[in-house]
């Protein structure tokens, strides 16, 4: 089954830093199956950090899902909606997108359950191995985020090296833990670059 992206404007003044799980919980109220399905994933959103601390979102950032292409028409009601986070993020018109199968592929925050970089990158080769993907990877910055049973703790990561066809399933699959609430969700980068400027 097909993998795509719905992506839709959003207008918020303000978001908690640390807004994942609770993106994650307004998103399932609005979306019943969201919570259950294990194919569909949570962008992170993207924007400036506030003088409070907290995470400006301007006029280009988007929220996105990553859902299966029989879930779009249903991701796509969440157009005109409000969702209990921070300031108020309304949701604008949305829009479906298919992968692009780049060759190298960025997630911003990666999470096996790891906290050392080194057993990091061990679990991951061995995620990617058991998936029968090239275990050619670089990390970058160290991140964590807030759930309600402890920590995530993670590092963003870039894959290069891979055919089309291994582009789009570890886009369509993701890696390690964390799906709804932003982590392993790999987008299409151009080159292998450094990756901890992000």
């Amino acid at each position: 089954m097909s993998t795509v992206d719905v992506s839709f404007e959003v207008r918020c003044e303000c978001l908690p830093r640390d807004y994942g799980y609770a993106l994650f919980r307004a998103l399932a109220e609005e979306l019943d199956w969201l919570e259950e399905d294990a194919a569909a994933g949570v962008h992170p959103l993207h924007g400036t950090t506030a003088s409070d601390g907290g995470l400006f979102l301007g006029k280009r950032a988007r929220l996105i899902l990553r859902v299966t292409a029989a879930r779009a028409g249903q991701a796509l009601s969440l157009t005109g909606t409000r969702l209990a986070l921070g300031s108020g993020l309304e949701v604008g018109p949305g829009r479906q997108r298919p992968l692009m199968p780049y060759a190298t592929v960025y997630s911003h925050f990666v999470s096996t359950g790891a906290e050392d970089e080194a057993e990091f990158l061990r679990r991951a080769a061995a995620l990617l191995k058991a998936e029968g993907l090239p275990e050619t990877m670089i990390t970058g910055k160290a991140h964590a985020a807030s759930t309600p049973e402890g920590r995530l703790h993670g590092f963003s990561l870039l894959l290069h090296g891979l055919t089309p066809a291994q582009s789009l399933a570890v886009q369509a699959s993701g890696l390690g833990e964390g799906r709804k609430l932003g982590c392993g969700i790999f987008i299409p980068h151009k080159s292998v670059v450094a990756v901890g400027t992000d």
